[in-house]
């Protein structure tokens, strides 16, 4: 799982989250084609996510071709939320698939530690129950 904070104009931010909502419908499926000329499918769907920050847009992207010779499947969840002209975006995925369940808690859990942040508190500092899982 990856985990990213940036700070961005707030137009910048409103015209990505339009952009993202937009992939499903003009990219929801299509074919990729290797450097060895082996063919991959994709395809991008529209997930929910937790209400949290400003604005949220999740994805979905499922890449389906050969590995190595062997029929493989990456899954990837892509999880973006504005608060303020603030932004987090989450990643999460693999071979192995994914779990939506831990998409949606990184979501839960960084938009409220980015929220106490940018009020000047320790992270983890609104509910005592997640002092010891404090993101390092």
């Amino acid at each position: 799982m990856l985990y990213q904070v940036a700070d961005y104009a707030r137009g910048q931010l409103d015209s990505s989250l339009a952009w993202l909502k937009t992939l499903p419908v003009k990219c929801d499926q299509f074919t990729v084609t290797g450097k060895d000329g082996s063919t991959r499918t994709a395809q991008v769907i529209e997930t929910s996510l937790p209400k949290a920050g400003d604005s949220r847009q999740g994805l979905r992207l499922t890449l389906q071709g050969p590995v190595g010779g062997k029929p493989a499947t990456l899954t990837l969840d892509l999880a973006a939320v504005r608060l303020g002209t603030n932004a987090i975006a989450v990643t999460n995925g693999g071979l192995g698939g994914t779990e939506a369940d831990s998409t949606q808690q990184a979501v839960t859990l960084g938009t409220q530690r980015l929220k106490d942040v940018l009020a000047d508190k320790t992270p983890g500092q609104h509910d005592p129950a997640l002092k010891d899982r404090a993101w390092r």
